[in-house]
């Protein structure tokens, strides 16, 4: 169990529900906590209650792209260097240059290996945990 993970929320934001339980389940065995959505209406909901300390969104969402949900939270403070994930099974390369542009964490890809995906969420939550502490000196 990540240290940091005990006091951390994770937002994941993803339609498929298979992929979304499992995520699910991988962050909260890291220790994390974990709010589930599978729409950008209801993250953007969420959002309006919840300061994530890491967020995951699918590329590809029922009503429209994760790029959207990124570029709604890079224009608030409060969530402009949250780290975000972008979990999608085809990008093109304009809009993964635009997500990296718009400045994501990381890129996964699906289908990728829990092992993978628990080591990329615990590197987030480390380095979220560390430009807190770095930020209240």
């Amino acid at each position: 169990m990540n240290a940091h993970a005990r006091q951390s929320t994770v937002l994941l934001i993803e339609c498929d529900q298979d992929s979304s339980a499992l995520c699910h389940r991988l962050i909260e065995d890291i220790g994390a906590g974990c709010h589930a959505v599978c729409s950008l209406a209801e993250a953007e909901d969420l959002l309006r209650h919840c300061t994530p300390d890491v967020v995951i969104v699918d590329f590809e969402l029922a009503d429209g792209s994760g790029l959207d949900l990124i570029a709604l939270l890079r224009q608030g403070a409060q969530h402009r260097n949250t780290p975000i994930l972008l979990l999608t099974g085809e990008i093109g390369a304009h809009q993964l240059e635009r997500a990296v542009m718009m400045g994501i964490y990381a890129f996964l890809a699906k289908p990728f290996s829990p092992e993978e995906f628990t080591k990329l969420v615990s590197s987030a939550i480390a380095d979220e945990a560390q430009r807190v502490r770095n930020s209240d000196e």
